[in-house]
């Protein structure tokens, strides 16, 4: 089985992987490296490379699955996006017990204050991602552009969410449902020493409701204007539903 795990950029999508990973390798599972697409051109694997692809393709997916067979049960880490006709073939993937897709979700306000912090590591240290990002404005145009993405995957029928709160500060409670979708039973103790000690999880300040105590008033009114229809929407359970059925219409 595939265990295709996404997220959007500092959304937690990093720790929930390693959890999942730290879950399955504890249950029996080894988490052998398969590929990690960051690294181009000849260029060299570090050891510590996890599972990564980008953009989603039918090919890519196929490929995966054969490489994993039916015994094996193999985490890979996405941020990418996939194309709407592939929808309900995943769905398909899904039922049949060759993927497992797992979603990670957290409160896109704090998600730009966490791409803020990771913009000004990397241009202090010269090196990483997100240095272009200067301002909560450009933040929330970098989270607005993925949102699209999110719910797709968000939307696809027995997709576990897992969000960033229950993660990162009840890691026992996402873990009881990882084993459940999985039918395993795992180390606890280790699963999480792997997650929060080991694992390179690129943390910043790993505190919640960060935009609470870290925005001024009028900043705050902004980035609630400018997610509003993705909170309110994000309240409510039954959206996912919502949204594949418009999705499944809409590709007759």
């Amino acid at each position: 089985m595939l265990v295709l795990c996404y997220g959007i950029q500092k959304s937690g999508s990093t720790l929930a992987f390693e959890l999942v990973k730290g879950v399955l390798q504890t249950a029996g599972f080894e988490q052998s490296f398969l590929r990690n697409e960051r690294f181009k051109n000849g260029s060299p694997i570090p050891d510590s490379a996890r599972n990564y692809v980008e953009q989603i393709t039918r090919e890519k997916i196929e490929a995966l699955i054969a490489e994993i067979g039916p015994t094996r049960k193999i985490a890979v880490k996405t941020h990418g996006s996939f194309p709407d006709r592939l929808f309900p073939w995943l769905e398909e993937l899904q039922v049949r017990r060759e993927l497992q897709v797992i979603v990670s979700w957290r409160d896109p306000r704090d998600i730009c204050l966490s791409l803020l912090d990771a913009g000004e590591r990397s241009r202090r240290i010269k090196a990483g991602a997100f240095t272009e990002l200067r301002t909560l404005d450009d933040a929330a145009a970098y989270v607005g552009k993925r949102i699209a993405s999110y719910r797709k995957w968000a939307a696809l029928k027995d997709a576990l969410h897992l969000d960033y709160d229950t993660v990162a500060f009840a890691p026992d409670d996402a873990i009881a449902v990882i084993e459940t979708i999985f039918e395993v039973e795992s180390d606890r103790t280790n699963a999480k020493r792997h997650a929060f000690e080991d694992a390179d999880t690129r943390k910043n300040k790993a505190l919640r409701d960060r935009h609470l105590t870290e925005m001024t008033a009028l900043q705050k009114l902004d980035l609630e204007t400018t997610f509003r229809h993705f909170l309110e929407e994000s309240r409510d359970n039954t959206w996912p539903r919502k949204f594949r059925e418009k999705l499944l219409s809409r590709l007759g």
